[in-house]
């Protein structure tokens, strides 16, 4: 099968890390399919382990506790449930080493697609905290082209004077999550077109950071300035962040920047 490029990739010692687990199913005699599932091998450095009640509750019932579980209850309060009660689970995780093509990511939605068909009745994303019904995941990931945008989510929270724009989900392509800060009056949807834009080119193994122009559909101009923060530690991404700036630029009587 057909590789798709990252055309943008480029090597900087950063690797994909995935964390993904499978409800309501066991793994065990798990069937894959080369050309049903798209799965061509298994990536190197994932490793899949199953859990169940009796001898990993306590393990199990944290991915339901505190924030994260509040978050996936509001979200969809009917698969929550089920998949809190569930009594066994998969999880596929790990920190990738080949990442030079998306081979590990469509390698990757592949296996977790043939558990979905054996029986999971869910797919929770640990790095974005979502919930995918199997439909769901079919629809949004399975054969479709990778794209970054699909797999990273931007959150926003409130903040005096304004608001705080931030991904989740980048750790996934080996790339920083992205941190953005702005005023109230700021043009949301501008700068979260920027964002998107970023996810999409950092999903290609573009790696921001210094400054840089990106252009809206309406026709504006941004300077960016991402500055990358290796903190790996922080909980906000489970993952190193660049700090991000924009400032609109004046268009020439021609239009251009």
């Amino acid at each position: 099968m057909d590789s798709q490029s990252r055309k943008n990739y480029k090597d900087i010692n950063y690797r994909p890390f995935l964390f993904y687990v499978v409800f309501g199913t066991s793994g065990n005699d798990l069937e894959i399919s080369a050309s049903r599932h798209h799965v061509d091998s298994f990536p190197e450095g994932l490793a899949l382990r199953a859990l169940n009640r009796k001898e990993n509750g306590a393990y199990i019932d944290g991915f339901f506790a505190g924030a994260v579980g509040s978050i996936l209850k509001k979200k969809d309060p009917e698969l929550y449930e089920k998949c809190r009660v569930s009594e066994e689970c998969v999880i596929l995780s790990g920190e990738v080493k080949d990442d030079t093509t998306f081979d590990y990511m469509r390698n990757t939605v592949g296996f977790l697609e043939a558990l979905l068909e054996q029986g999971g009745i869910a797919v929770f994303d640990l790095m974005t905290f979502t919930l995918y019904s199997p439909d769901t995941w079919k629809e949004r990931f399975f054969e479709k082209e990778i794209n970054a945008q699909n797999h990273v989510v931007i959150l926003v929270s409130a903040e005096e004077g304004g608001y705080w724009l931030h991904t989740r989900g980048m750790a996934a392509f080996g790339r920083p999550d992205y941190s953005l800060h702005v005023s109230g009056s700021d043009p949301y949807e501008e700068y979260s077109e920027v964002l998107n834009q970023m996810i999409f080119y950092g999903g290609e193994g573009v790696f921001f950071d210094g400054i840089f122009r990106l252009h809206t559909r309406s026709g504006k101009t941004y300077r960016v300035d991402s500055r990358f923060v290796e903190d790996f530690g922080n909980d906000d991404f489970n993952n190193a962040y660049c700090e991000v700036s924009l400032a609109e630029e004046e268009s020439d009587p021609e239009g251009k920047a």
